[in-house]
């Protein structure tokens, strides 16, 4: 079982300064490791979406691996 859990980052880029953005991040359960099993990073800067993207995964019990093609979907 995974559980998807949005991570607010604080990050710089030249162009744009510094700026607030969420990634998002995949736990197994019950271990719940030090360190999430995927984690990606700078998807957006909208925490509704997020949160809601990352209650999607885990109630749907995406497999890891496909994260980052979900991700990819949910991006505009």
């Amino acid at each position: 079982m995974f559980l998807y859990l949005p991570v607010k980052q604080q990050l710089y880029q030249e162009d744009l300064g510094k700026y607030i953005s969420y990634g998002i991040a995949a736990w197994e359960l019950p271990t719940m490791q030090r360190t999430p099993c995927i984690f990606v990073s700078d998807v957006t800067q909208d925490r509704k979406a997020i949160k809601h993207l990352s209650w999607q995964c885990t109630v749907g019990q995406l497999d890891p691996k496909q994260l980052e093609d979900v991700v990819e979907d949910f991006l505009p």
